[in-house]
Protein backbone atom coordinates (compact mmCIF):
# COMPACT_ATOMS: atom_id res chain seq x y z
CA UNK A 1 0.00 0.00 0.00
CA UNK A 2 1.35 3.82 -0.90
CA UNK A 3 0.20 6.08 1.66
CA UNK A 4 2.92 8.57 1.70
CA UNK A 5 4.30 10.60 -1.84
CA UNK A 6 7.18 12.37 -1.71
CA UNK A 7 7.78 14.43 -5.42
CA UNK A 8 10.84 15.78 -6.99
CA UNK A 9 9.62 19.36 -8.56
CA UNK A 10 11.86 19.92 -11.34
CA UNK A 11 10.99 17.83 -14.60
CA UNK A 12 8.26 15.84 -12.58
CA UNK A 13 5.71 18.42 -11.57
CA UNK A 14 6.65 21.29 -13.60
CA UNK A 15 8.23 21.91 -17.62
CA UNK A 16 11.64 23.92 -16.41
CA UNK A 17 13.88 22.38 -18.52
CA UNK A 18 13.95 25.71 -20.97
CA UNK A 19 15.30 27.83 -18.42
CA UNK A 20 17.46 25.68 -16.80
CA UNK A 21 19.41 24.88 -19.79
CA UNK A 22 19.57 28.82 -20.60
CA UNK A 23 21.15 29.24 -17.28
CA UNK A 24 23.07 26.31 -17.66
CA UNK A 25 24.30 27.62 -21.00
CA UNK A 26 25.36 30.88 -19.81
CA UNK A 27 27.36 29.47 -16.55
CA UNK A 28 29.24 27.20 -19.23
CA UNK A 29 29.85 30.39 -21.98
CA UNK A 30 30.55 32.54 -19.41
CA UNK A 31 34.07 30.25 -18.35
CA UNK A 32 34.48 30.03 -22.09
CA UNK A 33 32.60 26.56 -22.94
CA UNK A 34 30.28 25.71 -25.09
CA UNK A 35 26.80 25.44 -24.61
CA UNK A 36 24.83 22.33 -24.71
CA UNK A 37 21.82 21.58 -27.09
CA UNK A 38 18.45 20.25 -25.10
CA UNK A 39 18.73 16.77 -25.91
CA UNK A 40 22.67 16.58 -24.88
CA UNK A 41 22.35 18.31 -21.50
CA UNK A 42 19.88 15.78 -20.93
CA UNK A 43 22.04 13.09 -21.39
CA UNK A 44 25.00 14.97 -19.57
CA UNK A 45 23.54 16.63 -16.74
CA UNK A 46 23.18 14.87 -13.37
CA UNK A 47 22.57 14.93 -9.78
CA UNK A 48 24.55 16.10 -7.19
CA UNK A 49 24.94 19.35 -9.73
CA UNK A 50 28.11 19.77 -7.74
CA UNK A 51 29.85 17.03 -9.73
CA UNK A 52 28.24 17.81 -13.05
CA UNK A 53 30.02 21.17 -12.54
CA UNK A 54 33.50 19.84 -11.15
CA UNK A 55 33.61 17.56 -14.11
CA UNK A 56 32.89 20.28 -16.58
CA UNK A 57 34.10 23.42 -15.04
CA UNK A 58 36.49 21.97 -12.40
CA UNK A 59 38.57 25.19 -11.22
CA UNK A 60 35.69 27.86 -10.80
CA UNK A 61 33.97 28.09 -7.26
CA UNK A 62 30.81 26.44 -6.85
CA UNK A 63 29.45 29.51 -5.13
CA UNK A 64 30.83 32.00 -8.10
CA UNK A 65 28.68 28.73 -11.08
CA UNK A 66 25.42 29.63 -8.51
CA UNK A 67 25.53 32.74 -8.42
CA UNK A 68 25.53 33.19 -12.35
CA UNK A 69 22.51 30.51 -12.67
CA UNK A 70 20.63 31.92 -10.28
CA UNK A 71 20.73 35.12 -11.90
CA UNK A 72 19.38 34.51 -15.44
CA UNK A 73 16.97 31.26 -13.88
CA UNK A 74 14.99 34.35 -11.65
CA UNK A 75 15.15 36.32 -14.81
CA UNK A 76 13.47 33.71 -16.94
CA UNK A 77 11.59 31.18 -13.93
CA UNK A 78 8.04 32.90 -14.46
CA UNK A 79 7.53 30.74 -17.73
CA UNK A 80 8.12 27.21 -15.50
CA UNK A 81 4.67 25.51 -15.72
CA UNK A 82 2.78 22.53 -14.97
CA UNK A 83 3.30 19.43 -16.26
CA UNK A 84 0.67 17.46 -17.59
CA UNK A 85 -1.52 15.15 -14.90
CA UNK A 86 0.50 17.10 -12.20
CA UNK A 87 -2.06 19.31 -10.72
CA UNK A 88 -4.41 16.03 -11.02
CA UNK A 89 -1.96 14.01 -8.77
CA UNK A 90 -1.90 16.46 -6.04
CA UNK A 91 -5.71 17.18 -6.11
CA UNK A 92 -6.44 12.98 -6.18
CA UNK A 93 -4.05 12.57 -3.19
CA UNK A 94 -5.39 15.66 -1.34
CA UNK A 95 -9.35 13.93 -1.78
CA UNK A 96 -7.39 10.29 -0.76
CA UNK A 97 -6.13 12.32 2.40
CA UNK A 98 -2.10 11.17 1.20
CA UNK A 99 0.56 12.78 2.92
CA UNK A 100 2.46 14.75 -0.06
CA UNK A 101 6.08 16.43 0.23
CA UNK A 102 8.27 18.17 -1.92
CA UNK A 103 12.44 17.09 -1.60
CA UNK A 104 13.79 19.02 -4.85
CA UNK A 105 17.35 20.84 -6.02
CA UNK A 106 15.31 23.99 -6.39
CA UNK A 107 16.38 26.80 -4.70
CA UNK A 108 13.82 27.45 -2.01
CA UNK A 109 12.40 30.62 -2.92
CA UNK A 110 12.03 29.45 -6.65
CA UNK A 111 10.14 26.80 -5.36
CA UNK A 112 8.07 29.14 -2.72
CA UNK A 113 7.62 31.74 -6.09
CA UNK A 114 6.51 29.08 -8.86
CA UNK A 115 3.68 26.84 -6.80
CA UNK A 116 2.66 30.06 -5.43
CA UNK A 117 1.91 31.54 -8.82
CA UNK A 118 0.93 28.04 -10.39
CA UNK A 119 -1.64 27.19 -7.12
CA UNK A 120 0.06 24.18 -5.41
CA UNK A 121 1.67 25.01 -2.79
CA UNK A 122 -1.22 24.25 -0.19
CA UNK A 123 -1.55 20.33 -1.35
CA UNK A 124 2.20 19.43 -0.01
CA UNK A 125 2.43 18.70 3.54
CA UNK A 126 6.12 19.80 3.81
CA UNK A 127 8.62 21.18 1.12
CA UNK A 128 11.95 20.19 1.44
CA UNK A 129 13.67 22.52 -1.47
CA UNK A 130 17.29 23.82 -1.88
CA UNK A 131 18.96 20.21 -0.89
CA UNK A 132 22.00 19.46 -3.37
CA UNK A 133 22.28 15.84 -2.38
CA UNK A 134 18.64 14.15 -2.16
CA UNK A 135 20.15 11.53 -0.25
CA UNK A 136 21.18 13.35 2.33
CA UNK A 137 17.83 14.57 4.03
CA UNK A 138 15.47 11.17 2.97
CA UNK A 139 15.91 9.55 6.14
CA UNK A 140 15.16 12.98 8.13
CA UNK A 141 12.19 13.27 6.28
CA UNK A 142 11.07 9.70 7.20
CA UNK A 143 11.99 10.14 10.77
CA UNK A 144 10.08 13.70 11.02
CA UNK A 145 7.18 12.60 9.72
CA UNK A 146 6.68 9.00 10.86
CA UNK A 147 6.45 7.71 7.33
CA UNK A 148 6.66 3.95 7.12
CA UNK A 149 9.55 3.28 3.49
CA UNK A 150 7.51 0.26 2.84
CA UNK A 151 4.32 2.77 2.76
CA UNK A 152 6.39 5.42 1.06
CA UNK A 153 6.68 6.44 -2.76
CA UNK A 154 9.23 8.89 -4.22
CA UNK A 155 8.54 10.12 -8.00
CA UNK A 156 11.37 11.65 -9.79
CA UNK A 157 12.77 11.93 -13.54
CA UNK A 158 16.41 11.60 -12.68
CA UNK A 159 18.83 8.88 -11.65
CA UNK A 160 19.35 10.10 -8.49
CA UNK A 161 15.64 10.22 -7.16
CA UNK A 162 15.66 7.00 -7.80
CA UNK A 163 19.31 6.27 -5.91
CA UNK A 164 17.39 8.72 -2.92
CA UNK A 165 14.68 6.38 -2.85
CA UNK A 166 17.00 3.10 -2.68
CA UNK A 167 18.88 4.94 -0.04
CA UNK A 168 15.99 5.86 1.63
CA UNK A 169 14.89 2.34 1.66
CA UNK A 170 11.16 3.18 -0.18
CA UNK A 171 10.05 2.88 -2.68
CA UNK A 172 10.26 4.34 -6.68
CA UNK A 173 8.59 5.87 -9.71
CA UNK A 174 10.38 7.19 -12.38
CA UNK A 175 8.75 9.73 -15.08
CA UNK A 176 10.09 10.29 -18.25
CA UNK A 177 8.19 14.12 -18.53
CA UNK A 178 11.64 15.37 -17.72
CA UNK A 179 15.63 15.50 -17.37
CA UNK A 180 16.80 12.25 -17.58
CA UNK A 181 16.04 9.57 -20.57
CA UNK A 182 13.94 6.42 -20.69
CA UNK A 183 17.69 4.75 -20.97
CA UNK A 184 19.34 6.39 -18.60
CA UNK A 185 16.23 5.91 -16.05
CA UNK A 186 16.02 2.01 -16.64
CA UNK A 187 19.79 1.50 -16.01
CA UNK A 188 18.99 2.96 -12.16
CA UNK A 189 16.28 0.12 -11.73
CA UNK A 190 13.20 2.30 -10.40
CA UNK A 191 10.26 0.25 -9.09
CA UNK A 192 8.00 1.75 -11.17
CA UNK A 193 8.23 3.61 -14.51
CA UNK A 194 5.66 6.41 -15.95
CA UNK A 195 5.12 8.47 -19.00
CA UNK A 196 3.62 11.03 -17.11
CA UNK A 197 1.44 12.29 -14.08
CA UNK A 198 -1.51 10.28 -15.39
CA UNK A 199 0.06 7.47 -15.82
CA UNK A 200 1.61 8.05 -12.04
CA UNK A 201 -2.24 8.12 -10.94
CA UNK A 202 -3.25 5.23 -12.04
CA UNK A 203 -0.15 3.58 -10.27
CA UNK A 204 -1.58 5.04 -6.79
CA UNK A 205 -5.09 4.45 -7.75
CA UNK A 206 -4.29 0.67 -7.89
CA UNK A 207 -1.75 0.79 -4.35
CA UNK A 208 -3.85 3.31 -2.03
CA UNK A 209 -7.57 1.23 -1.42
CA UNK A 210 -7.57 1.90 1.72
CA UNK A 211 -7.83 -0.76 4.33
CA UNK A 212 -10.30 -0.87 7.14
CA UNK A 213 -9.21 0.73 10.31
CA UNK A 214 -10.02 -1.71 13.29
CA UNK A 215 -12.18 0.59 15.52
CA UNK A 216 -9.97 1.37 18.63
CA UNK A 217 -12.03 1.87 21.88
CA UNK A 218 -10.14 4.83 23.97
CA UNK A 219 -10.85 7.21 27.00
CA UNK A 220 -10.28 10.37 27.89
CA UNK A 221 -11.09 13.24 30.58
CA UNK A 222 -11.91 16.72 30.46
CA UNK A 223 -10.73 17.49 34.01
CA UNK A 224 -11.43 20.06 36.48
CA UNK A 225 -9.15 21.68 39.16
CA UNK A 226 -9.30 22.81 42.51
CA UNK A 227 -9.87 26.29 41.15
CA UNK A 228 -12.57 24.81 38.45
CA UNK A 229 -9.96 25.38 35.86
CA UNK A 230 -9.19 23.05 32.92
CA UNK A 231 -6.92 20.60 31.69
CA UNK A 232 -5.21 21.10 28.50
CA UNK A 233 -2.17 19.30 26.86
CA UNK A 234 -0.68 19.92 23.98
CA UNK A 235 0.42 17.05 21.98
CA UNK A 236 2.20 16.42 18.26
CA UNK A 237 0.23 13.01 17.32
CA UNK A 238 -2.76 16.05 16.74
CA UNK A 239 -0.82 18.19 14.98
CA UNK A 240 0.46 20.33 17.45
CA UNK A 241 -3.02 20.65 18.56
CA UNK A 242 -4.15 21.55 22.46
CA UNK A 243 -6.69 18.27 23.54
CA UNK A 244 -7.46 16.51 26.81
CA UNK A 245 -5.50 13.08 28.37
CA UNK A 246 -6.35 9.71 27.73
CA UNK A 247 -5.65 7.12 25.60
CA UNK A 248 -5.88 3.62 24.75
CA UNK A 249 -8.17 0.96 26.84
CA UNK A 250 -6.61 -2.68 27.07
CA UNK A 251 -8.49 -5.84 26.58
CA UNK A 252 -10.29 -7.12 29.73
CA UNK A 253 -9.81 -3.60 31.26
CA UNK A 254 -13.19 -1.92 32.18
CA UNK A 255 -13.53 2.17 31.00
CA UNK A 256 -13.14 3.86 34.02
CA UNK A 257 -10.29 1.76 35.24
CA UNK A 258 -8.31 2.52 31.73
CA UNK A 259 -9.51 5.91 32.12
CA UNK A 260 -8.13 6.62 36.01
CA UNK A 261 -4.66 4.95 34.50
CA UNK A 262 -4.20 6.70 31.40
CA UNK A 263 -4.66 9.76 33.21
CA UNK A 264 -2.24 8.71 35.88
CA UNK A 265 0.38 7.71 33.63
CA UNK A 266 -0.28 10.81 31.41
CA UNK A 267 -0.14 13.48 34.22
CA UNK A 268 0.59 12.08 37.17
CA UNK A 269 -3.06 13.27 38.16
CA UNK A 270 -5.33 11.04 40.80
CA UNK A 271 -9.41 11.61 39.40
CA UNK A 272 -12.35 11.65 41.26
CA UNK A 273 -16.06 12.19 40.70
CA UNK A 274 -15.69 10.61 37.06
CA UNK A 275 -18.87 11.51 35.18
CA UNK A 276 -19.94 9.94 31.50
CA UNK A 277 -19.87 12.75 28.92
CA UNK A 278 -20.25 11.64 25.46
CA UNK A 279 -19.21 9.17 22.72
CA UNK A 280 -17.23 10.32 19.76
CA UNK A 281 -16.53 8.35 15.94
CA UNK A 282 -13.19 10.03 15.23
CA UNK A 283 -11.86 8.11 11.77
CA UNK A 284 -9.44 8.58 9.08
CA UNK A 285 -8.93 12.38 11.49
CA UNK A 286 -6.97 14.31 9.04
CA UNK A 287 -5.58 16.11 12.73
CA UNK A 288 -4.34 12.57 14.30
CA UNK A 289 -1.15 11.90 12.50
CA UNK A 290 -1.96 8.64 11.38
CA UNK A 291 -4.83 7.26 9.34
CA UNK A 292 -6.96 5.67 12.45
CA UNK A 293 -10.59 4.86 14.11
CA UNK A 294 -11.09 5.81 17.51
CA UNK A 295 -14.49 5.61 19.50
CA UNK A 296 -13.79 8.43 21.64
CA UNK A 297 -15.51 7.63 25.09
CA UNK A 298 -15.32 11.13 27.21
CA UNK A 299 -15.41 11.59 30.89
CA UNK A 300 -15.75 14.68 32.94
CA UNK A 301 -13.56 14.46 36.01
CA UNK A 302 -12.50 15.99 39.28
CA UNK A 303 -9.17 16.47 40.76
CA UNK A 304 -7.38 17.74 43.66
CA UNK A 305 -4.16 18.31 42.70
CA UNK A 306 -2.56 20.81 40.59
CA UNK A 307 1.28 19.65 39.70
CA UNK A 308 1.14 18.17 36.45
CA UNK A 309 3.61 15.70 35.24
CA UNK A 310 3.40 15.00 32.11
CA UNK A 311 4.70 12.02 30.16
CA UNK A 312 6.54 11.73 26.77
CA UNK A 313 3.64 12.12 24.76
CA UNK A 314 2.58 15.69 25.81
CA UNK A 315 5.00 18.63 25.61
CA UNK A 316 3.49 21.08 26.99
CA UNK A 317 -0.14 21.48 29.59
CA UNK A 318 -1.78 24.14 30.96
CA UNK A 319 -4.66 25.13 33.38
CA UNK A 320 -7.53 27.23 31.55
CA UNK A 321 -10.85 28.72 32.07
CA UNK A 322 -13.29 27.74 29.50
CA UNK A 323 -12.78 30.96 27.73
CA UNK A 324 -9.30 30.61 27.47
CA UNK A 325 -9.67 26.95 26.22
CA UNK A 326 -11.28 28.10 23.19
CA UNK A 327 -8.80 30.57 22.52
CA UNK A 328 -6.66 27.40 21.76
CA UNK A 329 -6.06 25.59 19.00
CA UNK A 330 -7.81 22.76 19.85
CA UNK A 331 -8.23 19.32 17.92
CA UNK A 332 -11.69 18.72 17.45
CA UNK A 333 -12.88 16.12 19.56
CA UNK A 334 -12.32 18.51 21.95
CA UNK A 335 -13.90 21.35 21.11
CA UNK A 336 -16.82 18.81 20.91
CA UNK A 337 -16.37 18.03 24.48
CA UNK A 338 -16.16 21.67 25.40
CA UNK A 339 -19.33 22.65 23.29
CA UNK A 340 -20.72 19.88 25.81
CA UNK A 341 -19.57 20.90 28.72
CA UNK A 342 -20.56 24.61 28.61
CA UNK A 343 -24.13 23.61 27.14
CA UNK A 344 -24.84 21.30 30.23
Amino acid sequence: MIRNLIFDWSGTLVDDLTPVLEATNRVFTAHGKPPFDRQTFREKFYLPYEGFYKEHIPHAPLRELEEVFREVFRELHHSVSLLPGAREILEYCHSRELPVFLLSTVHQADFEDQSRRLGVNHFFREAYAGVPDKRDAIHGILKDHNLRPEETLFVGDMEHDIATARHGGIRSCAVLTGYDSLAKLQKSLPDHIAPDMFAVTEILKRHTVPEPLPPIPTVGALIVGPDKKLLMLHTLKWSGLWGIPGGKIKPGEPAEKALKREILEETGLKITGIEFALAQDCIRSKEFYKPAHFVLLNYLAKTTQKKVTLNPEADDFRWCTLQECYQLKLNTPTRILLDWYKSR
